[in-house]
């Protein structure tokens, strides 16, 4: 996993010079966020494993999908590294751009994972409460984790704030066992 971390940051630094350059970055974000997002759907992770195809068909009828929808210079971004056979670097790639995002806005990138849905409002007093604690602008992405049980785990940069009831759980286990 952090091979991929890795070899994703130099496609990352690029883009987001390029980005930052043009003053375009939150287009590249949410660009290159439909292009992950779609990732995730069966077809398409069909046609990316297809050993059918060669990699510059793959990328080709890859970025078709994103006709009109995502912009020229993202769309050929992600046709170059698809011709490299490196689209299944695109989500890593996406988080370290996102993390560089971050770092020029002097934001803080906050994902919130609890075993049921959030509900708007909730996401909202976590943000603001991040944001007083840390004194930073705060994005917020929310996951499920059924393994959780109940409660939320908030994680951002190194730090992890762990209020699950998984988390209390183990918590008082070792507690029982001294």
């Amino acid at each position: 996993m952090s091979e991929l971390l890795t070899q994703s940051r130099p496609y990352a630094e690029a883009i987001f010079e390029i980005a930052k350059d043009e003053k375009s970055l939150d287009i590249w974000v949410d660009d290159l966020s439909k292009v992950v997002s779609a990732m995730q759907e069966d077809t398409v992770r069909t046609l990316i494993d297809s050993p059918d195809l060669s990699q510059r068909n793959k990328a080709e009828i890859f970025v078709s999908l994103f006709e009109s929808e995502i912009s020229k210079k993202v769309s050929n971004f992600v046709l170059v590294i698809g011709q490299a056979n490196r689209l299944k670097l695109l989500e890593k790639v996406l988080e370290n751009f996102k993390s560089l995002v971050a770092l020029e806005k002097k934001q803080k990138n906050v994902t919130v994972a609890s075993s049921y849905s959030l509900e708007q409002d909730q996401i909202e007093r976590i943000k603001l409460a991040l944001q007083k604690r840390t004194g930073s602008e705060i994005n917020v992405s929310a996951e499920i984790d059924k393994s959780l049980i109940g409660g939320i785990k908030i994680s951002y940069e190194d730090q992890v704030i762990d209020l699950s009831l998984k988390n209390k759980l183990e918590a008082l286990k070792a507690q029982l066992r001294n």
